[in-house]
This record gives structure tokens, C-alpha cells and sequence, in this order.
């Protein structure tokens, strides 16, 4: 019983070492990324409910938009169901209905880190994923939210 509670002290001790914060404690802002290519440089905050909701299909040049989300408990999945709305049952439940209607193929992809989403958004050329400001990587382009950028003074998503 005592090793039990030992194992589970340790594990809980390297989790915290290791740099896990919680949800709560993500305090920059989250910005919209686009594959380097996409001539997109701005979004209304109107346009991004549009796109992150499924109802805008293609970008400009009728370019399939690929949308990937962060899993469950990212702190990008959070503000993605804030934008749009809806709790997290109410936003798979809304998929559903979508893909049963056939107005989607299936729900965006989740994925559980922000370097997957790099390799996502910089793989798929219609890519729109939303990632931490401090973990934009080279092969992602930042666009803007109601003509301000992450980190200055009107920008809609923190």
C-alpha cells in the first residue's frame, strides 16, 4: 500500500517537474496560423468563428481550408470553444451533426502538441491552426485578428 502511494508521489513530483502548468496558468495569447504560403494576413474575429465553425470551405483561389485544433485540455482548445461558443460536448456534438448532415467530412483533426501542429500546418497549404504565441515556428504565418497581431494592444485571443 505504502509503495502504491510512493509510486503515485513520485509520478505526480515529475509531472509538476517536468513543466506541465495547468489550463489556467497559460497566460500569452494564442494566435491564428496559416502555412506560409496561404496569402491570408488578416481574419475578422467574424471570419475565424466562420472558418473555425466549418461553414467557409475553401480560401481565396478555391483552396481547401484543413482545419486542426489542440486536443482536449490545451489551452488552445480552449479558446477555440470560447470564439466559437460552446462547451466541449456542445462542439462535438455540433461536428456530429455536421459530418450526419454532410456538411463536413469529418471534425477538425485534434492534436495534442503544438510541434504536431507545425508539421500540420506547414504540410497541408490550406492549413488553420491556432498555436500559443510562444510556440510559433518557422514554416508558420501569423495572421491577424481584427488587424492586430498577437501580443499588441486589441488583440481579441488571450
Amino acid at each position: 500500500m505504502q509503495t502504491k502511494f510512493i509510486v503515485v508521489w513520485v509520478a505526480v513530483l515529475l509531472t509538476a517537474l517536468a513543466g506541465f502548468p495547468p489550463v489556467a496558468a497559460q497566460p500569452d495569447a494564442v494566435a491564428v496560423v496559416v502555412n506560409e504560403k496561404n496569402p491570408v494576413n488578416n481574419l475578422t474575429m467574424a471570419e475565424l468563428r466562420t472558418l473555425f465553425a466549418g461553414e467557409k470551405h475553401f480560401w481565396a483561389g478555391r483552396l481547401p481550408v484543413k482545419l486542426f485544433v489542440r486536443a482536449r485540455g490545451a489551452y488552445e482548445r480552449v479558446v477555440l470553444l470560447k470564439l466559437l461558443g460552446m462547451s466541449e460536448s456542445g462542439y462535438k456534438q455540433y461536428w456530429i451533426a455536421q459530418v450526419f448532415r454532410g456538411e463536413a467530412d469529418a471534425e477538425p483533426v485534434a492534436l495534442f502538441s503544438n510541434g504536431m501542429q507545425k508539421e500540420a500546418v506547414t504540410a497541408y497549404p490550406g492549413a488553420l491552426a491556432l498555436v500559443s504565441s510562444q510556440d510559433i515556428k518557422a514554416g508558420m504565418k501569423v495572421v491577424r485578428v481584427n488587424g492586430h497581431a498577437p501580443g499588441e494592444a486589441g488583440y481579441p485571443l488571450n
